[in-house]
Order: C-alpha cells, then structure tokens, then sequence
C-alpha cells in the first residue's frame, strides 16, 4: 500500500463515517493538518498515529487496507512488510517492527529519487 493509497481509503472511511478532517482530528486527539497531510500523501502515519486514528474510527488494520494475511504479488517490499508486521508476538514488538520498516521505506524512497 502505498501513501496516497492509503491515504484515499482512510479518507473514504472518514467520510463514510460523515466526519471531518476536524472531528476525526479531535477525536484521534490530533492536529487537523496532520489528517490532511495523511490523507493526501504526504504523510504516512506512525504506528501511534495509526493506532489513534483506527481507535477513533473504530477500527483495525485491516479495515484500511492494511491486511496482514493477504499475499500481494505485486510489491515484495510491501509484502515482506506485512509478514514482518504480521509476525509481532507483542504490541511493543509491532511498534517496533513498524517504525524499523517506515525508516527501510524513507531509504528506498531516496534511493529511487537519485
């Protein structure tokens, strides 16, 4: 899943859901332009980011596209990513693989830059 993919979905789900980048805001206890920011791409959310975001939409990871049983051929990174996720036997443990996976993703992004 890339940012702006999951970006559009959590802005379908929000708006599915009648709510602003406002309320969601509010109710995720975040900054509004943080919500766009993701929503547009800009930003791909933390895993704290992300767990508020699902617990005030009611949420899983699955329910934005995240599914961590799929297999998705067509994006071993992203696959891998999942499996890693997938494999987490702690909520500490995910957030940990989580943020190790952001930072592999910043890598690669400047890599395809030069």
């Amino acid at each position: 899943m890339t940012k702006n993919s999951f970006g559009y979905k959590l802005k379908q789900i929000r708006k599915s859901k009648n709510l602003t980048q406002e309320q969601l805001a509010e109710l995720a206890g975040m900054n509004e332009k943080h919500i766009s920011k993701i929503e547009t791409g800009v930003y791909f959310p933390t895993y704290t980011t992300l767990t508020k975001i699902l617990n005030a939409l009611n949420l899983n990871i699955e329910d934005v596209g995240l599914d961590l049983t799929r297999n998705y051929n067509d994006n071993p990174f992203y696959v891998k990513s999942l499996q890693i996720l997938n494999s987490a036997n702690s909520e500490t443990e995910l957030e940990y693989y989580y943020t190790f996976l952001r930072q592999a993703q910043k890598g690669i992004d400047i890599l395809k830059a030069e």
